[in-house]
């Protein structure tokens, strides 16, 4: 008598309540990114101050990501990234409540840095969260890299939400219209994280995660090095695209604007693609990452030269893709770089892009008031782009 084989469930590459928790943990914190932004005139007059001024609250946002970067991933790997995401949601949450309160633009800074320890803290636990459920069939390296870059995109669509919706809210909200709509987003995330599968241990260990350790891992500052040429070059780009457009280009504001968004929108599509072009094809990252650098550096060039509304609209679209084909394989990189220290090792990689973005904004600013008008920072940033392709031959991918 035969006897018959057992049956198996086919494992799954992406365990989906891992995934769709952390996505909702991505979305509801990056709606801080850009909930200001839209509103920047009225905040202005309300907290009588000037347009400069109200720059510094994505500013003190990003200094307080830099801030949390390391420690909160060694809160990740210690408490488990769940409930280190529904922390970050809960610091958002509170302080955005509190920014309906104040009046003063100090008070109001500093309760967005608050808001900042809650993005950056947010944004690695939903990127290790994601990962979590990525299991080794066939490839656990390609699996994590597909998840972080739906993660990705889905975290990045939070932002632009906020760009859509946080004007057409003014009407009955007023000036608390950004920060009414984030402590929302963030309230009706908590329930919903909250109920999604718990996060796998890591042993609870967080070995290989000191300070010193983390710098010196070549590894990790390579990756640091990509994620800072794709993801903080679309932000910096993304913030003086606007006004590059005004001066060379002759568009209106609204136009330059319509234009300039397709930086961070595209990125929507260009992080998922890039983890599913990592999945299709794992033996040919390192030239798709190269391709992306060269595809950067090409949209970067054709948005200085400023020749029309309908190329610059498809150079700004071509930097959205290419800047967001990176970023799955950033943070699977990291957490393979560290696997019983993943929070800590995604942290210190993503301080490296938080820190360009911080230096670089403001030094692209100043390229303003020079000879060319900003097509100088412009070119800086496409020399770099292309450059980084060096970075792709001692990577261990």
């Amino acid at each position: 008598m035969t006897s018959l084989p057992a049956t198996r469930t086919a494992p799954r590459e992406l365990e989906i309540g891992s995934l769709a928790g952390a996505c909702l943990v991505g979305l509801s914190i990056s709606w801080n990114i850009a909930n200001v932004g839209p509103v920047a005139t009225l905040l202005s007059h309300h907290y009588g101050t000037s347009l400069a001024v109200l720059g510094l609250f994505t500013t003190v946002l990003f200094f307080a990501e830099v801030a949390v970067m390391i420690p909160g991933g060694r809160a990740i790997d210690r408490y488990g990234a769940k409930r280190t995401g529904l922390v970050a949601i809960a610091i958002s949450l509170v302080a955005n409540a509190a920014l309906m309160l104040v009046s003063g633009s100090a008070a109001a800074l500093a309760l967005r840095a608050v808001a900042g320890l809650g993005v950056g803290l947010g944004f690695l636990s939903g990127a290790v969260y994601a990962q979590s459920g990525a299991i080794s069939v066939p490839s656990g390296a390609q699996a994590r890299a597909l998840a972080g870059g739906i993660y990705g995109g889905v975290s990045l669509s939070g932002g632009g939400l906020a760009l859509a919706i946080v004007p057409l809210l003014v009407s009955p909200l007023g000036w608390r219209a950004p920060y009414a709509s984030a402590a929302a987003v963030a309230a009706m995330a908590i329930p919903l994280v909250a109920a999604a599968p718990p996060t796998p241990g890591h042993g609870g260990r967080t070995r290989g995660s000191r300070l010193r350790t983390l710098i010196a891992d070549p590894q990790l500052v390579r990756l640091g090095l990509i994620s800072s040429v794709s993801f903080g070059f679309s932000v910096i780009l993304g913030n003086w695209v606007v006004t590059l457009l005004e001066r060379h280009g002759g568009l209106s504001t609204g136009a330059a604007g319509v234009v300039g968004s397709l930086i961070l929108l595209l990125g929507i599509v260009g992080r998922p693609s890039g983890g599913m072009l990592v999945r299709a094809r794992p033996g040919l990252t390192r030239q798709m990452l190269a391709a992306s650098f060269l595809a950067g550096t090409l949209g970067t060039i054709v948005l200085l030269l400023a020749p029309g509304t309908g190329v610059d609209a498809a150079a700004a679209a071509l930097i959205g893709v290419a800047a967001g084909i990176p970023f799955g394989v950033t943070i699977s990189g990291a957490t393979r770089a560290r696997p019983q220290a993943a929070g800590a090792a995604v942290g210190a990689m993503n301080t490296y892009p938080v820190l360009a973005i911080v230096c670089g904004a403001p030094l692209v600013g100043l390229t303003f008031s020079l000879p060319g008008e900003g097509r100088i920072g412009f070119a800086v940033l496409a020399a770099a782009w292309s450059s980084a392709i060096l970075v792709l031959r001692g990577l261990d991918i």
